[in-house]
C-alpha cells in the first residue's frame, strides 16, 4: 500500500509517462491528471495504516465540442479508459474498488466540474433492455449472407460456414461465413457479442492472422487480438476483416 504522498507521485509519474502527446492533446493530459488528483484528495485514512475511497459514483462533466470532443471521447469514454485509471490509481492505494463502482462523463455539460457522491442501492433489480435491432452489411468480399440481422447475443465471423479441425472435428460455425477464397480472412477471425449489461455491441477478435479495424469518422481503431472485451460498436462503423469490410447498424440511440 502506498501512502498518500507517494500516490502523489504516483500520479506524476503516469502523466509523465504521456507526456510526448501532441501539442493539442496536452490539455487532455492536464484533465486527466486534475481528475487523478482530485480523487487521490478524495481518499481517506481508515485507520490502522490503511486508506478507503468513500464512494460508489464520480461523475464528471466537460464542455465539449467538434474535434476536442471526438478527442475527449477516444481518449476518456472508450474502453472506459478514465475508469481505468482510476481503478488503477485505488488498487494503488490498496483501497477496494466500492461495489457498483461507476465513472460517468457528461460531455455536454457545464464547464469542467467533477462530484462524488453515493449511490442508493435499490431494492429490485432494473428490467434487463430489449436488444436493440442491428445488422451486418457486407460492403467488401464475397460471403454468405451479405445482410445479416443480429438476432442472438454473439455473432461469429470468419472464412467458410464450419470449421472443423483434423482432431477435434466441428469446431464452431460462422454466422457471417466469408468464401473460401478471402483468404485474408481467418476461418474464425473474430465475434460480435452484446453485453446486457451495457446495452452495446463489443467486437472481439480470435487471434486472427489478419487483425480487425474499425474506421469511425474517418480514424482508424484497432481491436486487440484475443480480449473477450473488445472494442464498443457504433452505428455506422466499418468492420475490416484482412480486406474484406462489412457495415455495422443499429436502430435506436
Amino acid at each position: 500500500m502506498r501512502s498518500l504522498e507517494e500516490l502523489d507521485r504516483w500520479i506524476a509519474t503516469k502523466v509523465k509517462r504521456l507526456s510526448g502527446a501532441a501539442p493539442d492533446q496536452r490539455e487532455l493530459l492536464e484533465i486527466r491528471r486534475d481528475i487523478l488528483e482530485d480523487v487521490r484528495r478524495h481518499i481517506q485514512p481508515k485507520g490502522g495504516g490503511k486508506l478507503v475511497f468513500p464512494y460508489n459514483e464520480i461523475a464528471i462533466r466537460l464542455d465539449a465540442a467538434g474535434t476536442q470532443r471526438e478527442m475527449l471521447e477516444a481518449a476518456l469514454c472508450e474502453e472506459q479508459a478514465l475508469e481505468g485509471d482510476i481503478r488503477e490509481l485505488l488498487n494503488e492505494a490498496s483501497c477496494p474498488v466500492p461495489r457498483g463502482f461507476l465513472v460517468s462523463i457528461d460531455l455536454d455539460g457545464a464547464p469542467f466540474g467533477v462530484t462524488f457522491r453515493n449511490r442508493k442501492a435499490r431494492a429490485e433489480q432494473p428490467s434487463v433492455a430489449a436488444r436493440p435491432a442491428a445488422r451486418l452489411i457486407v460492403t467488401k468480399g464475397s460471403a454468405d449472407p451479405v445482410e445479416l440481422g443480429i438476432a442472438a447475443n454473439r455473432v461469429n465471423l470468419g472464412r467458410l460456414k464450419e470449421v472443423v479441425g483434423e482432431k477435434d472435428g466441428l469446431r464452431r460455425r460462422n454466422d457471417l461465413a466469408f468464401d473460401a477464397s478471402e483468404t485474408t480472412v481467418s476461418r474464425e477471425h473474430g465475434y460480435i457479442r452484446y453485453d446486457a449489461a451495457s446495452s452495446k455491441f463489443r467486437i472481439c477478435d480470435d487471434k486472427s492472422a489478419r487483425g480487425i479495424s474499425i474506421f469511425r469518422d474517418g480514424r482508424r481503431i484497432g481491436v486487440p487480438r484475443a480480449s473477450n472485451r473488445g472494442v464498443q460498436l457504433h452505428a455506422g462503423d466499418e468492420i475490416h476483416l484482412g480486406d474484406a469490410c462489412i457495415k455495422f447498424e443499429i436502430e435506436g440511440p
